[in-house]
């Protein structure tokens, strides 16, 4: 009886052990995937995926924006604004149907503004972020963005 007593322990101590390593791994994982993003910013020249974008008008309620493709329809939803590192920061969401309009009005009235955020307009041509299952990969949110410019305070205002 000693005999079986002996071996009983030793399971539990075995079993005790590989559910305390599958404790900490289980942990580790979910610290990794929690974890948040550090934005890492690519710079581009000119559109990767989208149409030509410009800047129309810009003022802390509304940017304006003029969107023209190369002869080819544009397949644009909504824009959603977005701060990050002191840039106003545009994602735009891709549908299947082309849009009608040239123009879109991107509301940025609830956006904490930063100071010289019209120096700042970006639009994101894309961007990418880790899986979560890729525990050993950098925690890093890749976006490439595009500068925008306004336009001279001598052109179009939203009211124009």
């Amino acid at each position: 009886m000693k005999h079986l007593s002996l071996e009983r322990d030793q399971y539990r101590i075995v079993t005790m052990r590989i559910l305390f390593c599958f404790g900490v791994l289980t942990s580790l994982l979910l610290v990794g995937c929690m974890r948040s993003l550090r934005p890492e910013f690519v710079d581009v020249a000119s559109p990767l995926h989208s149409a030509q974008i410009s800047v129309i008008a810009a003022d802390e309620e509304i940017v304006r924006l003029r969107i023209s493709g190369p002869n080819e329809p544009v397949f644009l939803a909504i824009v959603e604004p977005e701060i990050i590192a002191n840039g106003l920061y545009l994602f735009p969401q891709y549908i299947s149907k082309p849009t009608v309009s040239e123009h879109v009005d991107i509301p940025v009235v609830e956006l904490d503004l930063p100071a010289k955020w019209r120096d700042r307009i970006y639009w994101v041509e894309g961007e990418s972020i880790p899986r979560w299952y890729q525990v050993f990969k950098r925690r890093v949110q890749t976006i490439e963005r595009r500068r925008l410019e306004l336009p001279d305070p001598d052109g179009e205002t939203l009211g124009g």
